[in-house]
């Protein structure tokens, strides 16, 4: 059974930050340690051959990471993150899916796999994410 989607992070994320809307990117569901972001590309986005920019596939693999991340009930920053791009990125809508590997007290790990439209997996990534104290905990 899957968990219920946090709504009021989801919202938060969705609406808080103009990257997102910038960047087209909604984040579709998070409960702790999961999160789907899905990004609209439009030509913008498009290196010199015409697919996706590396950058912009690095950038929706961290806004997974992190909205898991955040799901957790802590706040994070990246503190290190590692890329592998598998194939080009083409089409119209790329899916990141984020899962959580571990969790310490100050340390979170996460894969992201990025999908294209027809369900190929086109990226890996893995990071490290640091929480941030609780405003109690300063």
């Amino acid at each position: 059974m899957k968990p219920e989607n946090n709504l009021k992070l989801i919202d938060r994320m969705n609406h808080s930050t103009a990257f997102l809307q910038r960047h087209n990117m909604t984040i579709t569901e998070a409960w702790e340690g999961h999160a789907r972001v899905e990004m609209t590309i439009d030509e913008s986005m498009l290196n010199v051959f015409h697919i996706v920019h590396g950058g912009i596939l690095f950038s929706l693999a961290d806004t997974a990471a992190g909205t898991a991340s955040f799901a957790t009930g802590r706040e994070s920053v990246t503190l290190n993150a590692s890329i592998n791009f598998i194939k080009p990125a083409t089409g119209k809508k790329i899916t990141a899916i984020a899962t959580e590997i571990s969790r310490g007290h100050t340390i979170g790990n996460y894969e992201v796999f990025l999908f294209n439209e027809d369900e190929t997996i086109i990226s890996r990534a893995t990071l490290t994410m640091y929480f941030l104290k609780k405003k109690e905990e300063k």
